[in-house]
C-alpha cells in the first residue's frame, strides 16, 4: 500500500498554491488528486476574472492584497491588468463602505470615496446616478486570467517534487481515533463524469487505498462532501452562479477595470467588443447545477440592470455564458486550518468568491500553519478557522457578490 506524506484532494487555485508553498517550505512526499485537473467545472475557470482587496473584513483585505502584489509581479505572465474597481453603493450600504475605506487605506489599499456626481463626471458612460449614494474606487484592482495563475502554482509545485495525478475522486475514508489513516480513491475514465457521484455512489472504476500521513481538504464547492467522508463538520455549501458575455457597438470599457452596480451587476470589458457580466440573484439553492439559462437569463438579469444605469447598454447581443459553483460559507469568508476533530487533517476551501483573489497569500498561510505549527506571515489568518463557527465569532464579510 503506497504511503504519502501530504494527500491535497482538489487541485484548483487553492490546491495548487498550497502544493507550491508547501514544497517552498521543503515538505516532501506531497500528491495532489483531482477527478477533472482540466478543470472543466472547476471554480478557478469558472469566473469573470476580478482581484480586489477592497474587502469589509481585515484578514480579507490583508490576504487579498498579499496575492495581488504577487500578482502584479507576475503581470505579463498572469495577464493581469490594474485597472481599478469602481463600486457603486446605495444608500443601505453606503455609510458601511465609508467606515471601512478607513480600515482598508490603514491596511495599505487605497480607496477612494467618491460622490454620485464623480462618479458620473470621472465615468461618463454613467449617465444615470439614480440610487448612488456613493462609490469606492480602488486603483490597485484589477482583472487576471485564473488559469495562468493557477498553472503556474501547478509549475512551480511540480518542479519541486510535487504529484499531480487526474482522473481520481475520494470515495471513502477511514479513521483510527483522532487521525485519518487511509482514503479510498476511485479512478476515472473521463473527468466530468465524477460529478455524477454527486447525484448517487457509483462503483465503476479501479479503486486505490492510499495511507496517509496528513490530509487536506481542498476540493472547493465539493469541501462538503470530503468533510463528509472525513466525518468532520458540514460549514460550506455550493451555489450556482451565472455569467454572460455579450456584444455591445455603443459602450467602450476597454480602458476600464471592474464596475459594480448598485443592484449587485458587475461587469467588465473582455476583449474587442465583448462585455462579461454577472449576477447572483438572491436566495439561490444549494445545487451542483452547471446549467446555463442563455440569453433568458441575461435578458432577464443583467441587460435591464445594466441599461438603467448606462444608456448606451439598451442595445446589446448575448454571445455566449456558462455557470459555475460558488462554495459559501455562513459568513461569507474562506475556511482554512486544522479540521475539527482530526489530528493531522487542515482545510482550504469555501472561498465564497474570492478564491482567484487570495488564493496565494491562503496558500502560504495553510502550508506555514502545516509546515510549523502556526501562522506566521498572516497572523489574523487564525480567524478563519472553521472552529470559528461554534465560537459564534464569524467573519461576516458583507461586500460580497
Amino acid at each position: 500500500m503506497e504511503e504519502v506524506g501530504t494527500l491535497i484532494i482538489g487541485a484548483g487555485i487553492a490546491g495548487s498554491s498550497l502544493a507550491m508553498h508547501l514544497a517552498d517550505l521543503g515538505e516532501q512526499e506531497i500528491v495532489v488528486v483531482d477527478p477533472d485537473l482540466a478543470g472543466v467545472r472547476s471554480s478557478s475557470e469558472l469566473n469573470a476574472g476580478g482581484v480586489r482587496a477592497t474587502w469589509w473584513r481585515e484578514v480579507n483585505i490583508e490576504m487579498c492584497a498579499h496575492s495581488i502584489e504577487y500578482y502584479r509581479r507576475h503581470a505579463e505572465e498572469f495577464g493581469f491588468r490594474e485597472k481599478g474597481y469602481l463600486w457603486l453603493y446605495g444608500p443601505e450600504l453606503w455609510p458601511g463602505a465609508v467606515e471601512h475605506a478607513e480600515i482598508q487605506n490603514a491596511l495599505g489599499w487605497p480607496v477612494e470615496l467618491l460622490t454620485a456626481d464623480e462618479v458620473v463626471a470621472r465615468w461618463p458612460i454613467i449617465d444615470n446616478k439614480d440610487g448612488i449614494a456613493g462609490a469606492t474606487f480602488s486603483l490597485r484592482d484589477g482583472l487576471i486570467s485564473p488559469h495562468a495563475v493557477k498553472e503556474h502554482y501547478r509549475s512551480q509545485a511540480r518542479a519541486k517534487g510535487v504529484e499531480f495525478r487526474d482522473r481520481r475522486l475520494a470515495v471513502g475514508m477511514e479513521r483510527v481515533g483522532a487521525t485519518a489513516s487511509l482514503v479510498t480513491l476511485r479512478h476515472l475514465e473521463d473527468g466530468p463524469a465524477a460529478y455524477r457521484s454527486l447525484e448517487g455512489p457509483s462503483e465503476d472504476g479501479h479503486r486505490e487505498v492510499l495511507r496517509l500521513r496528513r490530509i487536506v481538504n481542498a476540493a472547493g464547492p465539493w469541501a462538503a462532501e470530503i468533510a463528509r467522508l472525513m466525518g468532520a463538520p458540514v460549514h460550506s455549501r455550493a451555489v450556482r452562479r451565472q455569467i454572460s458575455v455579450f456584444a455591445s457597438q455603443d459602450v467602450d470599457l476597454s480602458g476600464q477595470g471592474m464596475i459594480v452596480d448598485t443592484t449587485g451587476v458587475y461587469f467588465h470589458h473582455e476583449s474587442g467588443n465583448l462585455l462579461l457580466g454577472g449576477y447572483s440573484p438572491p436566495g439561490d439553492p444549494p445545487s451542483y447545477d452547471f446549467t446555463y439559462d442563455g440569453a433568458a437569463f441575461f435578458e432577464a438579469e443583467i441587460w435591464p440592470r445594466l441599461a438603467a444605469r448606462i444608456s448606451g447598454m439598451d442595445r446589446l447581443d448575448h454571445v455566449r455564458g456558462w455557470a459555475g459553483l460558488y462554495a459559501l460559507t455562513p459568513d461569507n469568508s474562506a475556511i482554512l486550518g486544522r479540521v475539527e476533530g482530526l489530528d493531522n487533517a487542515f482545510e482550504i476551501h469555501s472561498f465564497s468568491g474570492r478564491g482567484i483573489m487570495q488564493s496565494y497569500a491562503a496558500g502560504l498561510a495553510l502550508a506555514e500553519l502545516i509546515a510549523t505549527g502556526r501562522h506566521q506571515t498572516f497572523r489574523r489568518a487564525e480567524r478563519l478557522d472553521a472552529s470559528r463557527f461554534g465560537r459564534g465569532q464569524k467573519e461576516l464579510e458583507d461586500l460580497h457578490i
